[in-house]
């Protein structure tokens, strides 16, 4: 059963409703019409900045946040944005502008990038996190906190917003 008065703090488990709009006003991101996101706190599944805001908040409060580029995915670095040739990305479907796609550098290292121009032989590609440079304004509706279970402190991440039975049977012969 939830506890009423227990606060967000270190690897709480955390149910919250949540909408996401940039400086502008422009919806970004939602959770409206779906189940709620569930986090383990101080597990680096959120940004720090906002795991600070809502440290210490408690299940039916509700928090508007906002977050400055510096505080969430810094500034657009310019040297992250590069011309390659078209063979070197993985494509499973036709390319389009604003898809997001791996690539593998000469590192051999792989990693997710933006196209943002698609020319004859090359593609212009971002290597810039999507939200780099914007001001993020988060409002949330704390549905839940609680203690994590067992497996979830082992795992170091929530698995549901309520662990219930169905989960504890499935592991009962884990001991």
């Amino acid at each position: 059963m939830p506890d009423a008065d227990l606060i967000i703090d270190e690897h709480c488990v955390v149910s919250m409703h949540y909408q996401l709009t940039n400086g502008f006003g422009e919806l970004i991101d939602s959770s409206q019409g779906q189940l709620p996101l569930v986090y383990m706190h101080n597990t680096n599944v959120l940004l720090p900045s906002l795991e600070r805001e809502l440290t210490g908040k408690r299940a039916g409060e509700h928090v508007a946040v906002t977050i400055y580029p510096e505080d969430a995915y810094g500034y657009a670095d310019e040297t992250l944005i590069a011309e390659w040739p078209r063979e070197s990305v993985e494509q499973v479907q036709e390319l389009v502008v604003g898809m997001r796609v791996k690539v593998v550098g000469k590192d051999g290292e792989s990693q997710l990038v933006t196209i943002t121009d698609i020319r004859d032989d090359t593609v212009v590609l971002d290597a810039n996190h999507p939200l780099a440079g914007q001001v993020l304004n988060f409002t949330l509706a704390i549905v839940d906190v609680r203690e994590p279970t067992t497996q979830e402190l082992a795992q170091g991440f929530a698995t549901s917003t309520n662990p219930g039975t169905a989960g504890a049977s499935e592991h009962a012969g884990d001991t």
